[in-house]
Order: structure tokens, then sequence, then C-alpha cells
């Protein structure tokens, strides 16, 4: 078995360095690709593929920006390029390049070898009102609205705007991810036999589920569009195009732990050494988002921990 480990990276080469020589250590074999966003400004491509010896490098073909359809566009080149060069891989892991792993990568590895299961990743419906979102109606608001970035001299009119989306219904203002103006519309792609589901955007999956979300998405063009004009369809696509599936043994379970609490802006806590005991629980194999900067003693300390023996 095989894994491939997937890192979308938009920063420099000394975190994904680490991260990259964290897996590694337990699975020398495994095939790590790094789809780096140079428009962030912190490296070349060619400087990260001549810092990163041991991963292959891609460039991503656009700058991917958080909350839009740009922002889960690597993957499926990740999944394309793969293909491309005729890689052999049996999972495909997506992360980030602030995440580490939080148990051993051997026993994840492991894990991978025994597991039932198809693929790991967070899913519910996302029409129903409540969700792990915490905000009434998020699902509805993000993927039953078609959204529009509002243009530059309208900006200072925006919060005005947003304290009405509470009273009008067929108009929503995102300002969190955007600035975007929503509408509802009544014909959407989701039927009782096509259902909208929302999720967390880091998973693990099979081969074979990465290449069937692929292929649905070149199939399925007007699916696509509808999501390009949402908010956050790095949170859905695969879950909808997966779970809707039927075919595969999916478990609802992203295997990564994140601290959202009080987030008002889609952005987890940044980790440190005090939230070592929470994150090496043994509920997650990896954690996010970690920052050097902010706190390089976690990292130290997960190493330890991933390399103590059994």
């Amino acid at each position: 078995m095989r894994v491939c480990y997937f890192i979308q990276n938009h920063l420099g080469p000394g975190q994904v360095d680490r991260l990259i020589r964290a897996i590694r250590r337990d699975s020398p074999d495994a095939l790590i690709l790094v789809g780096h966003d140079p428009h962030a400004g912190h490296c070349t491509t060619d400087g990260m593929r001549a810092a990163l010896p041991d991963a292959e490098v891609f460039e991503v073909a656009g700058r991917p920006r958080r909350g839009y359809y740009s922002l889960l566009e690597p993957w499926f080149e990740a999944v394309e390029w793969l293909e491309r060069h005729e890689r052999e891989y049996d999972w495909l892991v997506y992360l980030s390049a602030q995440d580490y792993p939080t148990q051993p990568i051997r026993r994840f590895e492991q894990m991978l070898a025994d597991t039932p299961f198809d693929g790991f990743l967070r899913y519910w419906d996302a029409s129903i009102a409540e969700s792990p979102w915490g905000r009434r109606k998020q699902g509805i608001y993000r993927y039953f609205f078609q959204y529009y970035d509002a243009p530059e001299p309208l900006h200072h009119l925006l919060p005005l705007a947003r304290r009405l989306n509470r009273f009008v219904r067929f108009m929503h203002t995102h300002l969190v991810f955007g600035p975007r103006v929503g509408f509802r519309v009544r014909s959407s792609p989701f039927k009782e036999d096509f259902v909208c589901y929302a999720g967390k955007q880091w998973t693990t999956l099979r081969r074979a589920c990465a290449i069937h979300a692929l292929e649905e998405s070149r199939r399925n063009e007007a699916v696509i569009r509808w999501f390009r004009r949402t908010v956050c369809p790095d949170e859905a696509v695969i879950q909808t195009l997966l779970v809707n599936a039927g075919r595969f043994n999916l478990q609802n379970d992203d295997l990564r732990y994140a601290d959202f609490t009080g987030s008002r802006d889609g952005r987890p806590h940044t980790l440190t050494a005090a939230d070592f005991p929470t994150i090496t629980d043994g509920s997650s194999w990896f954690a996010r988002k970690f920052d050097p900067a902010v706190d390089a003693k976690i990292l130290d300390m997960l190493d330890e921990w991933n390399a103590s023996p059994e």
C-alpha cells in the first residue's frame, strides 16, 4: 500500500519542509505532492522545488481564495497531476502546510491498510437548519444562494446591508468570505435524490474516490458552475459528489483536530503547547493549525511523542 500526501501550501518552504520530514521519518516510501501558490509572495515555485527535494512540487493554476471554489481547485489539480504522471497510490491524504501528525504516521498508514472504509470525511445535509457550524441555516445561506462579488464603490454600504440578513430572505450579504451579495434562486441542482452535503475541506480518500470526484466534476458541469457561486464550496463539493454516489463506504470523520471555538472569521485557533493533551488524546491523526513563529515547542513535543516506542 502506498499513501500520497497532498499538501496545499501558500507559505515559504520552512513549515512545509518540517511537515514533510515528519511524514518521511515513518514513511520513507510515501508519495508527497505539494501544490504551491506563488501568488502569496512567500516563495517562487522554483524556489520551493529547490528547497523540497524530497517531494514533488507543482504550481497551482490560479490564486486560491478563502471561501471561493479556487481554494479547492488545487486538490483537483493534484488528482489530475497524479494521473497524468502515472503515479501509483492507494490513498490520497489532503493536508495544509499548517497541519501536523498527532500520532505516528506508521500507525496511521496501518490503520488505512486495515480499514474497511473507502474514505474519511465530515459531512451532513446542508439544508438542515442546525449544523456543526453552530449558526442556524448556514448551509442554506452558503449553498442555496448564488453570490456575486460586490463592486468596490458599494463596499461601504455592505455592513448596513448585512443587518438586513435576518429580515430579507431572498438576499444575503456575506462579509467574511467576500464581500459578496447572494440571491436565493428558485431552482438549484439539489433534489431529493441529489442532496447537497456540507462538511470539512480536508479528506482522506482511496484512489477510487478521488478519481470518481474528479470525473464527476467534469461530467456535472452545471453542478460545478453552481458551486462556483456559493460560499465555501471547498467544504461541500467533494462531500456532495461522493456521498450521493452511493457506492463508497464513507466514515463520517475527517481524522483531524481544529479548534474553532468562538471563531467568527472561519479560521481555527493557532495551537500551542497548552493544547498538547487534547490533540494527542487519540481521537485525531492530524491537527491544524500550527505556526512556529507563535509556538515552535508544540511541534517539538509532537515529534518526540510520535517517535516514542509503541
